[in-house]
């Protein structure tokens, strides 16, 4: 009797004491022959210590802390920044709107943008960005295999859903979607779209894009606080009611159709 009482006692224990959590940062016991020279953290008002004058977009898209290390990895310095986000769509929200002319794009099924200098990667909750010095193919090298370890470190089954509008399991995501909101979300990733939003304070937009015979083609899923701020939008645009919503003018440069798909959501195509 006594020895089941300290059997289920150890069980109890092993469930009541906290459970080391495996790290989602890179550390020499997961990757050897890696030196951490310097590890910095930044959560709330820090990260404007951080990023001059740029944290306002994070923090518009959700952001939870920042974990900065420069490291030395075969010989070549590299600076990593880990950003964690409070959502998934947070995460690649500031991922869609950093990454750009990427050599490479989307390796092992996953989301990552690579450049000689830079290496973009999202992960679940993570935008991180991985810097290094010279752009040779050493350094591109030791990036890429930071990034791949990064891959097996923080998994990405937290899942990233697209809504069903602009989903396209066959097309890459990198460079074709963006998810965007708040003014300065709207500035940084889609300026040309700012003058449709103007007095609408909060919004969520989805952009998928794809090009077709050489034209660009966008798909827009838009969502709004109230029916006032959708209906404003409408107005910005000049459309004019068309079925169960609305298109753009005769003549216009762009062919707009909208489809209503609430009172405070719309799906737009621009051919």
């Amino acid at each position: 009797m006594q020895k089941n009482l300290f059997i289920l006692l150890l069980i109890w224990l092993s469930l009541a004491l906290p459970q080391k959590a495996i790290s989602q940062l890179l550390t020499a016991e997961l990757l050897p022959g890696l030196r951490i020279e310097k590890e910095s953290n930044y959560d709330g008002t820090s990260l404007y210590g951080y990023i001059d004058g740029g944290s306002t977009l994070y923090f518009e898209y959700g952001f939870d802390r920042l974990t900065v290390q420069e490291v030395v990895f075969l010989d070549q310095k590299i600076n990593i920044e880990y950003f964690r986000m409070k959502s998934c769509k947070g995460a690649f929200g500031i991922y869609s709107i950093n990454t750009f002319q990427c050599v490479a794009k989307d390796q092992q099924g996953r989301i990552d943008c690579e450049n000689l200098y830079q290496q973009q990667l999202c992960a679940g909750h993570f935008y991180i960005s991985v810097v290094n010095a010279s752009g040779t193919a050493a350094a591109r090298s030791a990036s890429t295999m930071l990034i791949s370890k990064l891959k097996e470190v923080i998994p990405a089954e937290e899942g990233l859903l697209l809504p069903e509008q602009i989903r396209d399991p066959a097309a890459q995501l990198t460079g074709s979607v963006k998810y965007i909101r708040g003014e300065l979300g709207l500035q940084n990733g889609l300026p040309d779209f700012s003058n449709y939003f103007e007095g609408i304070p909060n919004f969520e937009l989805w952009m998928r894009q794809t090009t077709s015979d050489g034209k660009d083609q966008k798909k827009f899923l838009l969502s709004f606080d109230t029916a006032v701020a959708m209906e404003s939008f409408v107005q910005n645009a000049a459309l004019v009611p068309s079925g169960n919503g609305w298109k753009s003018k005769e003549g216009s440069s762009e062919q707009w159709h909208v489809e209503k798909l609430g009172d405070q959501k719309i799906f737009v195509e621009i051919k």
